[in-house]
């Protein structure tokens, strides 16, 4: 059985490896896991090698501490993940490295969009686009904040700027450009969403 590891890879990028590590004295072995250990032991201080890392969920946790029993009866429900804590530490390190790497060139990509923050050039499919400065000034804002929802007025202040002011209107239009030029299908955008009420969010 093949187990995707990316979400967790994609929600450890933002955590430092100092900081997950800090955590480590906060996780015990318990019977309800099925291992028995010195509770003071860290794991740091495990042969990392001789274990695998799982997934609980929470509310089954809270669930057990509070004494009650869950919805499937009491039953364990984990999501063993094909490697161990150092291999995943590892797999962390080289996201985190590949991340800055990226930043550091200045080098974004999503879908088949490449974007060069340096050269302010930006293929679809290794083909040019031609975006106005404006277009490009608001494509680099989402791709800085990914994952982000960001509201008109976000985009009018630190886009347009105090000082040339349009109305939110104006954010939409260039918005509506942006999928135009670099969405699959302008109906069904992906990476530019609208989250209605709010603002946009871009989606990598």
């Amino acid at each position: 059985m093949t187990i995707k590891t990316s979400a967790v890879f994609e929600a450890a990028r933002e955590t430092s490896i100092a900081e997950l590590l800090a955590t480590a004295d906060a996780f015990q072995s318990t019977d309800q896991l099925g291992v028995q250990l010195p509770a003071h032991e860290r794991i740091t201080e495990l042969e990392l090698d001789h274990f695998q890392v799982a997934l609980v969920p929470l509310q089954s946790l809270e669930g057990s501490a509070a004494g009650t029993s869950s919805r499937t009866g009491g039953a364990r429900r984990l999501l063993v993940l094909p490697l161990t804590w150092k291999q995943l530490m590892e797999q962390v390190r080289k996201e985190i490295d590949r991340a800055r790497a990226t930043v550091k060139e200045g080098l974004v990509r999503f879908g088949n969009v490449t974007v060069d923050l340096l050269s302010m050039e930006v293929r679809r499919s290794n083909r040019p686009v031609n975006l106005t400065a404006m277009e490009f000034k608001v494509l680099k804002f989402f791709v800085s904040n990914p994952n982000r929802v960001i509201s008109r007025d976000d985009f009018l202040d630190q886009v347009w700027g105090y000082e040339n002011y349009p109305c939110t209107r104006t954010v939409d239009n260039h918005i509506l450009r942006l999928r135009q030029k670099l969405e699959v299908e302008l109906a069904n955008p992906v990476h530019f969403r609208t989250v209605h009420g709010t603002g946009y969010k871009f989606i990598p």
